[in-house]
């Protein structure tokens, strides 16, 4: 019947319509989670330097990251503490060791967020699965 076939084809849209917002939503997921990727990585690079900081001689020239592949030079003034920012523009002095214990939890932190994320885009992965068999077994039963 038309109103059968009609019904079908708003099934279809819908269904459509939904897997669409999945991929978008998995897509958002991926971007996301290849940012924490970086990071994760930014902060285990953070703590080596951070681990090589004590064997670095006081008063030796060394090169000072200023980010972006930018370097200046300069004499180490301190071997034992650095300046951590702790948002809004301000800094404190941490000894090496606080510091590490810092990035450590932040490791912590953006591993726990990256594993909720890589759970989120296995849900979806098998919505997306079961969308698109629901999809198929749609458009099988239009064509009969």
């Amino acid at each position: 019947s038309w109103k059968g076939i009609q019904k079908m084809n708003e099934d279809i849209q819908t269904k459509y319509i939904y897997y669409q917002q999945l991929m978008q939503q998995m897509q958002q997921l991926q971007e996301n989670s290849q940012a924490l990727e970086k990071h994760i990585h930014d902060l285990y690079n953070l703590k080596s330097n951070l681990e090589n900081i004590p064997d670095l001689n006081i008063n030796e020239e060394s090169l000072m990251s200023l980010g972006n592949g930018i370097f200046l030079k300069g004499n180490l003034k301190d071997n034992k503490n650095v300046l951590m920012s702790v948002g809004a523009g301000v800094c404190v002095e941490k000894n090496i060791g606080d510091a590490a214990d810092t990035v450590n939890k932040q490791i912590a932190d953006v591993l726990g967020l990256s594993e909720q994320i890589n759970l989120e885009m296995q849900n979806i992965f098998e919505n997306l699965q079961e969308v698109q068999k629901e999809l198929q077994d749609l458009d099988k039963n239009s064509k009969k």
